[in-house]
């Protein structure tokens, strides 16, 4: 499609008459009225803003066209302080700084977006969405301060991001070198980054370069219920010091909810998931499907839970290799696998420390039914080389249950 940029710039009210043109997005009236123009003419797939220009918002900018779209921000920044509202009770909302109704890509770069009232970037799927899946790409965004959720994606037609009602597409989103620091302080359980995807389709992320800490809820969730898999590549990311808001239900630097058939497939290179309230990494898989997990040069330290949990229940097994993974001051196990169901592990830990934590350095268990006498199932298998247990509360020796160690 050709790219056509709008130039358009509101001198005193929002009147086509009063318009003039100009190069680039300066203030709020000629924002809101770019993303009105794009959703009206799908010719239209850029919007440019001014250099480093500071726009101050009263009201959500909803972009509700079909088309791609592309926000070329050069360096400006939103401030969203005074744009939307949330129900205090429930924290429901359907405002957001920055929106996106549409199926349409969303590409987003260079652009800071501050002190949002509700949600900082919100791109709602539609219901009656079919054919290839979004795509949200973000380069040098920066999202900080936002009262509920950074960025949320949202393919879930339930106002409390419950159910199992969503579109027929999934959600690929990318992510480089942004931040998502200080989110989810207005109310309980908001994330920097949460993407909800239902029914069919798939999740896939990848991030890199990039800073989620400070988040009052969890740094990310990825929430798939449905028929679907969720496939997440990061790659120098920290996650620090999330999930801190609710005193009654801490969060965790990346929680992953997999639900129904499908698997989670994840892979971690040279990431932090340090000082987190509740557990560092936290990935749960229910239904028919596996947990494939990849660890490299990943630190979890002084976690208020678990540094690293994975749960897998049902038919599906967990499959994990951690190389030069450091696991330090967890407030309960610092490793912990747990397959609960029909399924195995099969787990290799190489160059691991798991040191100073309140229970067990690495606890690994494979049960049909939880607690049984005996085991019912062919053993899993735990290959070890190198690894360090030392301080752990509960001892420096393995926690097993029908695993094998190799």
């Amino acid at each position: 499609m050709k790219h056509t940029i709008i130039r358009v710039l509101f001198l005193a009210v929002l009147a086509a008459s009063n318009a003039q043109a100009t190069d680039r997005i300066s203030d709020e009236a000629s924002l809101i009225y770019a993303f009105a123009m794009a959703s009206a003419d799908s010719s239209i797939s850029k919007i440019e803003f001014e250099k480093n220009v500071q726009v101050t918002l009263t009201a959500p900018v909803i972009y509700n066209g079909t088309q791609n779209l592309s926000l070329e921000g050069n360096g400006a920044t939103l401030d969203g302080s005074g744009a939307g509202s949330f129900n205090p009770v429930t924290a429901v909302t359907t405002d957001g700084t920055l929106m996106f109704n549409t199926a349409g890509d969303i590409t987003i770069k260079k652009l800071t977006v501050v002190h949002s009232a509700t949600r900082g970037i919100v791109v709602n799927v539609p219901g009656d969405a079919q054919g290839d899946d979004i795509q949200v790409i973000l380069h040098k965004v920066k999202i900080l301060g936002s009262a509920l959720y950074g960025l949320h994606i949202d393919d879930n037609e339930d106002e409390f991001d419950a159910g199992i009602t969503g579109s027929a597409i999934g959600i690929e989103l990318s992510i480089s070198q942004s931040s998502f620091v200080g989110n989810g302080t207005g109310a309980i359980d908001f994330d920097g980054v949460r993407v909800d995807e239902r029914a069919h389709g798939d999740i896939h992320i990848m991030i890199s370069d990039t800073h989620i800490d400070g988040n009052g809820g969890d740094g990310i969730e990825l929430d798939e219920a449905g028929e679907g898999n969720v496939d997440a590549t990061m790659k120098h990311v920290t996650l620090n010091g999330n999930g801190f808001y609710n005193e009654n239900h801490f969060d965790d630097g990346f929680d992953i909810d997999e639900a129904d058939s499908g698997d989670i497939e994840v892979a971690l290179f040279e990431v932090q998931v340090n000082n987190n309230r509740e557990q560092g990494l936290d990935f749960d898989e229910a239904g028919e499907g596996s947990v494939k997990l990849k660890l490299r040069s990943v630190k979890a330290m002084n976690n208020t839970d678990e540094g690293i949990k994975v749960d897998e229940q049902d038919a599906g097994n967990i499959e994990a290799k951690l190389f030069k993974v450091a696991v330090r001051g967890s407030a309960d196990d610092g490793i912990q696998f747990t397959e609960l169901g029909e399924g195995i592990i099969e787990a290799e830990l190489k160059k691991v420390s798991a040191t100073n934590n309140e229970k067990y350095g690495v606890k690994t268990e494979q049960w049909i039914v939880e607690d049984e006498e005996m085991p019912s199932e062919g053993a899993g298998t735990l290959k070890v080389k190198k690894l360090t247990l030392d301080g752990n509360g509960k001892g420096n020796e393995l926690k097993l249950n029908n695993v094998i160690v190799e």
